[in-house]
């Protein structure tokens, strides 16, 4: 979880100008399957039992934003992630570019990898993938609209890198807004 959380409050403090400091867990070990977290306006198919929680920012311009997320893991540890992070009024948005190279020059950040961005349908998408010097990795697929942003995450250790690839197209394929 210490993982997911860092990568958490460096979207959140990345994108959002403010670091994560609040947890509430709302519910927890819900079965796989769709998941939309407590408030959030998306659903992903999670692949593992998950928990759905919300993480706040004490020092973001607007205090009632709230990080709406859900997260589980497989018994091997390979974790996925989905979080929707609305926008702050009048903060202007940073390329999602910005965002991805920020996570890429870490010093802890080895490659970055697969890295496909487009729009659609009011959608910007950016997926890739950073290794970590250590050979595990995090596979990333960032969605922006005109509401929220939205980062589907898989993290995996170097020896799950195929079995995490087997099962990224599916995850991050699942997610879907909803009106």
């Amino acid at each position: 979880m210490t993982a997911f959380r860092i990568v958490a409050a460096i979207a959140f403090a990345l994108f959002m100008g403010a670091a994560a400091h609040a947890q509430t867990v709302n519910r927890v070990n819900i079965a796989a399957g769709a998941a939309t977290p407590t408030g959030a306006s998306f659903v992903v198919r999670m692949p593992v039992a998950y928990s759905d929680m919300e993480l706040s920012g004490d020092e973001a311009p607007d205090p009632a934003m709230i990080v709406r997320m859900v997260t589980g893991a497989t018994d091997d540890r390979i974790r996925f992630s989905a979080s929707e992070i609305p926008y702050l009024p009048g903060k202007e948005l940073k390329p999602l570019e910005e965002f991805m190279h920020a996570l890429a020059d870490k010093p802890v950040v080895a490659e970055l990898l697969d890295v496909q961005h487009g729009q659609s349908g009011g959608l910007e998408a950016l997926s890739f993938t950073l290794i970590d010097i250590a050979g595990g990795g995090n596979y990333f697929d960032v969605i922006r609209d005109n509401r929220a942003q939205y980062t589907l995450l898989i993290q995996f250790h170097r020896e799950q890198r195929d079995e995490a690839a087997t099962m990224k197209d599916a995850f991050f394929g699942s997610f879907r807004r909803m009106q």
